[in-house]
């Protein structure tokens, strides 16, 4: 970061800096969850769906039924 982009936020009033910290957490963030997945965990994905509509009526195991064994909300 530039000594004079510094100088200029740091002359913001606390509120205005508390938000932008605020707005740039958020994007890291929203960064960190958009990133993309490779083609094999997209090529596994598929298989898991094609095998799930092969066979609608197999018993499956949800993410629900797993927190509630773990006891994660």
């Amino acid at each position: 970061m530039s000594k004079t982009l510094l100088a200029e936020l740091q002359m913001l009033d606390a509120g205005e800096r508390l938000r932008l910290a605020y707005d740039l957490l958020e994007s890291v963030a929203q960064a960190e969850t958009s990133s993309p997945i490779t083609e094999a965990q997209r090529a596994e994905l598929r298989r898991r769906l094609a095998d799930y509509r092969a066979r609608p009526d197999e018993p499956v195991v949800t993410l629900a039924d797993i927190r509630r064994e773990f006891g994660s909300t």
